[in-house]
């Protein structure tokens, strides 16, 4: 088990079963990324296990609980989503010793061809309550590919890291990370360097921000000199460092097309 931020864990099947049967003075939440959400995978696992449990509720996509106002096929967002109707989105439980633990298990199979996107808003709110009330564990079998996808979708909005970063940050504290390349895939589409605030999908927008001048001035550090601060503060952009270099590109992209078309428009004239 390796701790990644305050009070937020990553760990495998055998640390989760470890918390879960004899507790823990650290953990008071976990999330369970395994094929199933059924807390018998652990007896299953390894006889002998047996971990109390007592449900809180089952949330299916357009059936009962959290999903159940939005139209099916669609997330609650009101997003396209790649999820059947019916199909469980996470089971909330408390478990192990005393029932002190909360458990929210989400059933994501370890395959490139899985899909993630529509399991991260709940798991991410799972962990940002979990970590405001007391500490999280975040575990799948290994504790390398799925775990690793779901703190690093956590990481990039928290902290408005990019994939490429969140990944590295991870790295840092738990250096055998390694989802696999269908899940990198996907969170890469939640990584908006580049696109204005009006560009980003409606259900990433929290990532969009207002800069503050503290913002700008590290983030235009390796602008060149002739580019001033000012030109850019009350705008929008996603908060990451590539975004003002990218914005900045774009602008004198769109100036050399425009000189070069006015030249070609002169030559024209009769």
């Amino acid at each position: 088990m390796h701790l990644i931020r305050e009070n937020l864990f990553i760990g495998n099947i055998g640390d989760a079963a470890q918390v879960l049967q004899n507790g823990s003075s650290e953990i008071t939440h976990i999330l369970s990324v395994l094929s199933s959400a059924s807390i018998s995978f652990f007896s299953e696992w390894r006889s002998g296990i047996t971990i109390p449990t007592e449900e809180i509720k089952k949330v299916f996509v357009g059936g009962s609980g959290d999903a159940a106002a939005a139209p099916e096929g669609h997330s609650g967002d009101g997003s396209k989503s790649c999820l059947s109707p019916q199909k469980l989105l996470y089971l909330l439980e408390y478990a192990g010793k005393d029932l002190k633990l909360v458990r929210m298990a989400v059933p994501i199979r370890d395959m490139e061809s899985e899909n993630l996107l529509d399991y991260l808003d709940a798991c991410i709110d799972f962990i940002d309550r979990s970590r405001k009330e007391g500490s999280v564990l975040v575990h799948c079998f290994a504790g390398v590919s799925r775990s690793a996808a779901i703190i690093m979708a956590y990481l990039m909005r928290a902290e408005q890291l990019s994939q490429e970063d969140a990944l590295e940050s991870l790295k840092q504290s738990c250096e055998f990370v390694c989802p696999n390349d269908g899940f990198l895939e996907q969170l890469r589409k939640l990584d908006y360097p580049c696109l204005s605030a009006a560009q980003v999908p409606s259900r990433y927008q929290h990532r969009v921000v207002s800069l503050s001048a503290i913002a700008l001035n590290r983030i235009t550090r390796r602008l060149p000199a002739s580019v001033s601060n000012k030109n850019y503060i009350g705008l929008e952009f996603p908060l990451h460092k590539k975004s003002m270099r990218c914005s900045y590109m774009d602008q004198q992209l769109c100036k050399r097309k425009k000189k070069k078309n006015n030249e070609l428009f002169k030559a024209l004239k009769f």
